[in-house]
């Protein structure tokens, strides 16, 4: 469902990309399963970019979090999981879509986009869950209840998280998938953005 698509990238957004340090392995995995989300044929890898990103002290507490609130056992799998396009997908579609062009936007209200993000899934709310949205007017609360439903449908495909654990836990959920975006925010924006120049092409 995503594996046809590619994005064609500027060398503003390749220099972004590209800023994180590189996986000892390949971490991709197989495209033959749909997903929300809209990855290059050949998602770059997530890595934390050379040097000090953010104080040390405070990355690792926002990692130690995430594990706390992702089902992950240890910071590896974490990072093998960040590397594989059930985030990619999502995170390389907000990326282009958004934070290339406000780079200094601030992030969401957490209750308001974790709330917004649980009904759009709950409802199907086709302006969030359809394959290529129509993002005209799209506010920044927008972009981010998109990346967070697209996140969360995408890895119960690959059961992260069952029926039961949303049915359950969907307030959790959702507000481990908003720790996620601002986990790679945060290291996206140490990072000269450089002005936008993305081009879509379907192939």
């Amino acid at each position: 469902m995503g594996c046809a698509e590619s994005r064609e990238e500027d060398p503003d957004s390749e220099r972004l990309l590209s800023s994180f340090q590189p996986a000892a392995h390949d971490y991709s995995l197989p495209c033959s399963v749909p997903r929300m989300g809209q990855p290059s044929s050949q998602p770059e890898p997530f890595r934390p970019a050379p040097g000090p990103i953010m104080p040390s002290q405070l990355a690792s507490q926002h990692e130690r979090l995430l594990l706390e609130l992702l089902p992950f056992h240890d910071s590896r799998r974490f990072h093998e999981w960040l590397n594989s396009i059930y985030v990619r997908g999502s995170w390389n579609e907000f990326l282009h879509d958004f934070l290339v062009h406000n780079p200094a936007a601030p992030e969401p209200d957490k209750s308001v986009v974790t709330n917004a993000t649980r009904d759009a899934i709950h409802s199907r709310n086709p302006k969030y869950l359809v394959y290529h949205p129509n993002k005209e007017g799209w506010t920044s609360d927008d972009h981010h209840i998109r990346f967070m439903a697209t996140l969360i449908s995408d890895n119960r495909l690959q059961n992260l998280w069952s029926d039961g654990d949303w049915r359950k836990r969907s307030e959790e959920i959702t507000k481990a998938a908003y720790e996620v975006l601002g986990f790679l925010r945060s290291i996206a924006l140490t990072s000269d953005l450089g002005p936008p120049g993305y081009e879509d092409f379907a192939s």
